[in-house]
């Protein structure tokens, strides 16, 4: 019973805030982290082995290759859906169900930040479906987000498919190295669940989210259910969905990353490059005054080409140093405040003699 508590706990922590911590999503997120990002990538390679992972990629190679070509597009694929089924019944084969359950041009719009892109519909999407011409017409709008317009028709066209291998590799890493892994991290999971509770008594639900994500929300909710989930395998330090797109907003879900970053002397440089630059330096301070802001108006108060801002906004991005929320048809940026504390901290450790004991 204890090894079942260990792989799936869901904990009320009040009557509006919920801990959860499931193997089932580790699955979900385990198969993002192997088709995102440098350091994801080798989370896997070190619990499953360089030569399974290999293996994988021949296998899934439609999977893999699809997802290369709209990872710009759809960099978080599906998750916006598990707002629909978050809670203790959640399963691998009852999510995959409820996906290729819902119309397909439902569930590619939420697949992808279609809307916040280039203001394309439902409509475009459902045309995009059986038509070759929407399909170009399509990319043709989305041409600086995909790379590949045979990737970008496969995930479109055979979207039922990207959801099969999608969830096959998910019930492939559900097993004994990953539950492994699981144990191994007991105390991260317990640690941060001791810090919500904390956090809990003096926040509201709102609050403590803001806290961990160190930002101020844009919208705001009002939510009716809080749910804060550990995890190891998802991709960012900390990510939120919410309700949108006319729907009510009575539920947050909230990922937060408990693995242990490990510290690299390069990402400090890489960091401290990104600061030099004069221009983004600037925007780091609007973002410090203003707090969120468009990038429409970043542009307009620092006189800056849209396209400069874009620039600016994916460097800042990539080191950590903004945080992101999409409203409606908006993007949000604010200051990271935790990941610039980290720095801060970071240097004094390595620079600042430490006082004897």
């Amino acid at each position: 019973m204890d090894g079942v508590k260990l792989i799936m706990r869901w904990e009320a922590l009040n009557e509006m805030c919920t801990f959860a911590f499931d193997i089932e999503f580790e699955a979900v997120f385990g198969v993002l982290a192997l088709l995102t990002g440098e350091e994801q990538h080798q989370m896997c390679t070190e619990i499953y082995g360089a030569e399974k992972v290999s293996a994988w990629q021949r296998t899934y190679r439609f999977l893999f290759e699809t997802f290369q070509a709209v990872s710009e597009l759809s960099p978080l694929v599906f998750f916006d859906i598990l707002l629909d089924m978050c809670g203790k019944d959640f399963s691998l084969e009852s999510f995959k169900a409820y996906i290729l359950s819902l119309p397909k041009d439902e569930r590619l719009f939420r697949q992808a930040e279609w809307e916040y892109t280039s203001n394309i519909t439902k409509k475009d999407i459902k045309k995009a479906l059986t038509d070759d011409k929407g399909l170009e017409t399509l990319y043709i709008k989305l041409e600086k987000k995909v790379n590949s317009f045979l990737g970008f028709a496969s995930f479109v066209q055979q979207n039922d498919r990207f959801i099969e291998e999608y969830f096959s590799l998910a019930h492939e890493l559900k097993a004994t190295p990953l539950k492994e892994t699981v144990r191994n991290y007991k105390k991260n999971i317990d640690s941060f669940r001791a810090e919500l509770t904390e956090n809990l008594k003096t926040l509201n639900g709102l609050e403590c989210s803001q806290k961990l994500m160190g930002k101020t929300f844009k919208n705001r909710g009002p939510y009716k259910h809080f749910y804060f989930v550990a995890t190891f395998f998802f991709p960012y330090k900390a990510c939120r969905f919410f309700y949108h797109n006319g729907k009510k907003h009575n539920i947050q879900l909230l990922f937060y990353s408990i693995r242990e970053t490990k510290k690299n002397h390069d990402n400090t440089i890489a960091a401290l490059k990104a600061l030099s630059d004069e221009t983004r330096y600037q925007i780091l301070v609007l973002l410090a005054k203003t707090g969120t802001v468009t990038a429409s108006e970043i542009a307009q108060t620092l006189k800056l080409a849209p396209s400069t801002v874009s620039h600016h906004m994916n460097e800042l991005k990539t080191q950590g140093f903004i945080t992101e929320e999409q409203v409606k048809t908006a993007k949000y940026y604010g200051l990271s405040v935790d990941t610039l504390k980290e720095l801060l901290k970071t240097i004094e450790q390595d620079l600042l003699p430490q006082p004897s004991i």
